[in-house]
């Protein structure tokens, strides 16, 4: 991939500073700035060679530097990026190597890849990609341009959208961690719901979605869920949630609109957190979480609090020291005024 300055502002709707002709190639992190590449820069400060092109607002600009204008160069290099991005093949059909159930529907124009196996009363949907080794169990459906990678498993009755993707060895529709005590030990109890996701959800590497036991889990439209999380049974998710490595929810709960955890935040069982909340990271949410409140710390508590918590608790050694002196203090008081009432009282 090579083009023009000019060209390439045309197609971003930015503007050129300096030579419109001047041809680039990629685009380089300000760590590693090429004369050939394109650095997004949002940071003025960042000192790079006057050789180097860049994306940046008209204040990192100065004479013999070419590039493109942008006041937002950080919501421009989503678009720079899907530009250099290489190709995706343009793939249709059955792979032969592919296991399809009989009464598979896959849309002419989706695709099922070698050693991939679509079940009984599933429908792939029209630019669906179901790519190398996944498993696509009975009665799922892979909505329009949903991407399934290798290795990835929607389980029975797993339904999901449009525009979707899903990475490398997560898990849709496993059963739910549901066991009753009983005299004989832990009795399993059946999971016989589903999984719903919305449109435009990315679902990450070995990350899991647990069915319900009854009724079934829900992913909302526009929500990322980073790799290695975890979704309980039943658990309801809104749209445009963000959900980061290593977080997890217990069954049940519900997360509003907008809400985001952090890395390894977790969440109780049957606990209700409210629209565009922010979960700081490795919080533990025990009790429902109002809308918009950001929370840290175990238990979850509002921010502010928990940063004074942790001061104070760096300070408690210094404390003690000081608690120990004047408790000496007072016992050495204490006893010099013992003393002195006893010669008194002679």
């Amino acid at each position: 991939m090579e083009i023009a300055l000019a060209a390439l502002g045309e197609r971003l709707g930015l503007e050129v500073f300096g030579d419109g002709t001047r041809v680039v190639r990629a685009v380089s992190s300000p760590d590693e700035p090429r004369e050939d590449a394109l650095c997004v820069v949002w940071d003025e400060r960042l000192q790079l060679p006057a050789e180097v092109p860049v994306l940046a607002s008209r204040g990192a600009f100065s004479p013999g530097r070419d590039g493109l204008i942008s006041e937002r160069p950080r919501e421009v290099l989503p678009r720079l990026l899907a530009f250099f991005a290489p190709p995706v093949p343009d793939r249709r059909g059955t792979h032969p190597a592919a296991v399809v159930a009989e009464d598979a529907v896959v849309d002419a124009e989706a695709w099922v890849g070698p050693h991939a196996v679509v079940g009984a009363g599933t429908v792939i949907e029209k630019r669906a990609r179901v790519e190398a080794g996944a498993y696509i169990g009975a009665g799922c459906r892979v909505g329009e341009g949903t991407l399934v990678e290798p290795r990835a498993v929607l389980l029975d009755n797993t339904r999901v959208g449009k525009n979707c993707i899903l990475h490398s060895g997560c898990v849709l529709g496993c059963d739910g961690f549901g066991f009753l005590p009983s005299a004989e030990g832990l009795v399993k109890i059946p999971q016989i719901g589903g999984v719903v996701i919305g449109d435009a959800v990315e679902i990450g590497a070995c990350s899991t979605v647990d069915r319900g036991t009854l009724g079934d889990t829900v992913v909302g439209d526009g929500t990322k869920i980073d790799n290695h999380v975890q979704v309980g049974h039943n658990v309801r998710i809104g749209r445009f949630c963000i959900l980061c490595s290593m977080s997890g929810i217990a069954g049940s709960s519900v997360l509003e609109d907008g809400v985001t955890l952090s890395v390894q935040a977790g969440v109780t069982d049957h606990v209700r957190i409210g629209r565009g909340a922010v979960l700081a990271a490795r919080s533990g949410v025990t009790n429902d979480i109002p809308a918009g409140a950001v929370m840290s710390g175990f238990p979850a508590r509002p921010h502010g609090t928990a940063k004074r918590a942790q001061m104070l608790a760096a300070e408690l050694p210094e404390l003690f020291k000081r608690l120990r002196r004047l408790e000496r203090a007072l016992k050495d008081a204490g006893e010099g005024a013992k003393r002195e009432e006893e010669i008194h009282g002679d």
